[in-house]
């Protein structure tokens, strides 16, 4: 049980009780758990073992899972849109962890689990914040690293130290960046997945830049593909968004569909839970400092690769569909790749072709 307060307000008393309760956990393993999970290739389940026997033996009807398990396509399809939606929660993760940290440390008394609690600002909010942070003091070794370890090496630090700090707030950024981007707005897709799964993943769409148009006969032969830019060429998601009124275009319905690489999406959500397993682990080490308390295990300090390093494709493209509310045009195709983004006019209407060999 916690000490209980008079006042609305906790305690210093009750926030050291919670964060001896929050920072005695490992929760970095629910990340690496989920990873793993989905680093396993999706497979029919034995409905006579373990769990599934143990759901069917509350009175479910067994037909129930026959009539509505999915195939192997399907499965490939939850794993790419799992490993989206994971990335994205650990970019959120990561970012809302190094705030509520980076506040607490200038607000003794009080409690990480708290901040983490209370705070409702949005991704707009946290990532300026963070960004004044580095803007007004630089990065601190202790937010990635045990404080006594940071002090034990004050005077010869390892050659590696200073990248591995740099290296960590490199994908602290990149966390921000899939948060709050002028690209194509990876979270908002991750918000029509928590809230009612208001998208559409698809293993059956290719969308590529030509330069040759179509013949007279409505015909394009398929060597037309060889010098191709190809924007759409994996799995994929689409959603649809009304932008809101922080934006130019408020009002303006859009779609926006996303290439779901679901290696690369995994290799970034490791990277990131390693950070994020960082930050908690030395935000730990110093809520126990002298009171010889047990902490959860610091995972190392990450060396490599850059976020660049995972994002050598076409990240996807989006399409005003109708004018803002306030009047205009509706905003340009947007594609985005590695490189940056880049707008695309349409010049004229749509139309169809055949693909047909040559």
């Amino acid at each position: 049980m916690y000490p209980t307060s008079e006042s609305p307000d906790l305690t210093p008393e009750q926030c050291v009780a919670l964060d001896d309760t929050l920072f005695g956990s490992n929760p970095a393993s629910y990340w690496r758990a989920r990873i793993d999970q989905l680093l396993r290739a999706p497979a029919p389940v034995d409905y006579t073992m373990g769990l599934a026997a143990e759901v069917l033996e509350l009175g479910l009807d067994p037909r129930m899972l026959a009539l509505t398990e999915p195939g192997q396509d399907e499965r490939e399809l939850q794993r790419a849109l799992d490993a989206f939606a994971l990335r994205q929660h650990l970019a959120e993760a990561l970012v809302r962890l190094v705030h509520a940290v980076i506040t607490a440390a200038g607000a003794p008394r009080s409690s990480v689990w708290a901040l983490l609690t209370s705070n409702r600002d949005d991704g707009a909010a946290l990532v300026k914040a963070l960004r004044s942070y580095q803007e007004d003091g630089g990065i601190s070794a202790t937010l990635f690293m045990p404080p006594d370890e940071v002090r034990s090496m004050a005077d010869n630090p390892p050659d590696e130290v200073l990248p591995a700090v740099r290296m960590h707030w490199l994908w602290v950024q990149r966390a921000m960046q899939l948060l709050v981007t002028e690209g194509l707005d990876a979270n908002a897709g991750n918000n029509k997945i928590k809230h009612g799964l208001a998208v559409r993943p698809r293993n059956d769409l290719r969308v590529s830049f030509l330069t040759r148009a179509p013949n007279p006969d409505g015909t394009i032969p398929v060597s037309a593909f060889d010098g191709a830019i190809d924007i759409i060429d994996a799995t994929s998601v689409e959603f649809l968004e009304r932008l809101g009124n922080r934006h130019s275009h408020a009002g303006s319905w859009e779609i926006t569909t996303l290439n779901l690489r679901a290696a690369p999406l995994l290799g970034e959500a490791l990277v990131l839970s390693t950070v994020w397993a960082s930050v908690f682990a030395s935000a730990a080490a110093n809520h126990f400092a002298g009171r010889g308390r047990s902490v959860p295990k610091h995972p190392g300090l990450v060396l490599g690769p850059k976020p660049d390093a995972f994002v050598r494709k076409a990240v996807g493209y989006r399409q005003g569909l109708t004018t803002p509310t306030g009047g205009g045009v509706p905003r340009d195709l947007t594609v985005e790749t590695g490189q940056g983004v880049v707008g695309l006019t349409v010049t004229g209407p749509g139309a169809s072709a055949v693909i047909v060999d040559g």
